[in-house]
């Protein structure tokens, strides 16, 4: 019988026999951790009770793996950050320092964070073996070599100018407050707009979130699913900014009591982006929401969305099938579009017809007929899915199964010889 491994020592024990942590420092700590869902190390470096490297060097002994301080030129040598590609250095925070037979000895900052060496391992196409070190030193050392390359600042969009002449136009009508400043390009508020919008696309974000809070204006940015603070906008900027997002969208910049929605396009550092733009009241004002579609983005390709080599076997083995109903589900941001799309590319060939029906229709694809929900003149999903189904297709691509209705017409279509 084998032996039963020895339990993990807590951390907060750790340092507090460590003497790095008084007795009341661990307890603050303990409840700030509990009453904010924050890690217990977290809290303590946030509470001034000790550094990172504390930390992170109990971790490195609770975990039982290699620890790098990164203080000396002793720690820094053989790190070699052209081995992987600057952009996973960047985001995730990670440096290579040495690899053989398969393996990669990685530097990294939280050991609990299992998924990320799954999608390193993937990514880098090795076995990786993680090398714990303080999350400071690790990111000053990466933006020393590489520069900070921050996609999205961190000081505030509004400069003094766009504020002052935003201001002085508090009392002008909408229209007017759309061009404040200037003509066109040159206008305080168009400059604004387009920085917010050229900055979120840099940034990988994938939704851009204006919310009207009761004294400010609330800007954030959906990044790898998890929304991020960007800038607490001036209220007295909210007409001028709402108006300038509706007008490029193509929407009613008069009406403010009822749902819109719009698309705007535009070049950002030579990509044409698609903006899909959704308009929603709220108690403080117009909630508006961009939601960035990068056409590159659903042509990746089956192979790099990242699926274990059986799996995509067996998903190749499904979308290949004559009839049948094939159901995509996930979270907002989770690769839904991507995923169909992706399968799409591959299926659309001249030889099948393909429809789809979407709200809305976020990629254009050549060979394929892409219908749009419009419920404003009777064109909801049922009544798309019924005349297509008399259009004779191959393959049925529904965007949404919102109600039953839609549920028993794509069940009808895949028990009468289609692929849904």
């Amino acid at each position: 019988m084998a032996k039963r491994s020895r339990a993990r020592r807590k951390l907060g024990q750790m340092l507090l026999g460590a003497d790095v942590v008084t007795e009341e420092q661990l307890e603050t700590a303990l409840k700030l951790a509990k009453g904010s869902g924050k890690r217990l190390g977290e809290c303590l470096i946030e509470s001034g009770a000790c550094g990172d490297l504390e930390v992170s060097r109990a971790l490195a002994e609770q975990f039982g793996m290699e620890f790098n301080p990164l203080a000396s030129a002793g720690d820094i040598e053989g790190i070699d950050l052209s081995s992987v590609p600057k952009d996973v250095v960047r985001k995730h925070l990670v440096a290579p320092c040495g690899s053989s037979n398969g393996r990669m000895k990685l530097l990294v900052h939280d050991p609990m964070d299992l998924e990320l060496l799954d999608l390193l391992r993937f990514r880098l196409k090795a076995e990786i073996d993680p090398v714990l070190a303080p999350r400071s030193a690790l990111k000053a050392y990466i933006d020393e070599q590489l520069g900070s390359g921050e996609a999205v600042a961190s000081g505030s969009l509004v400069t003094e100018s766009i504020d002052v002449s935003v201001d002085t136009s508090v009392d002008r009508s909408v229209d007017a407050s759309v061009d404040i400043g200037g003509d066109g390009e040159q206008a305080p508020v168009v400059k604004l707009v387009n920085k917010l919008i050229q900055e979120a696309v840099r940034g990988r974000a994938s939704d851009i979130h204006v919310e009207p809070m009761a004294d400010r204006v609330l800007l954030r940015y959906r990044i790898d699913g998890v929304c991020h603070v960007r800038d607490n906008l001036p209220k007295r900027m909210q007409s001028a900014l709402l108006a300038r997002l509706k007008l490029m969208s193509g929407v009613n910049i008069a009406e403010r009591r009822i749902p819109q929605d719009g698309r705007i396009k535009m070049d950002v550092d030579g990509d044409q982006i698609d903006f899909r733009v959704s308009a929603c009241p709220a108690y403080h004002g117009e909630s508006i929401v961009l939601r960035i579609l990068r056409p590159d983005s659903v042509r990746i390709g089956l192979p790099n969305l990242g699926f274990e080599p059986d799996h995509l076997e067996n998903f190749n083995r499904i979308i290949r099938r004559p009839n049948g109903i094939f159901l995509v589900t996930g979270p907002t941001g989770s690769g839904k579009t991507t995923t169909l799309y992706s399968a799409l590319a591959v299926l659309n060939r001249p030889d099948r017809k393909i429809i789809t029906a979407e709200d809305p229709v976020e990629y254009s694809f050549a060979g394929i007929n892409q219908c749009q929900v419009n419920e404003g003149i009777g064109l909801t999903f049922p009544a798309i899915l019924r005349s297509m189904l008399r259009q004779a297709p191959n393959i049925v691509l529904i965007g949404e199964i919102r109600d039953r209705e839609v549920a028993d017409i794509a069940i009808q279509a895949a028990l009468t010889g289609h692929l849904v």
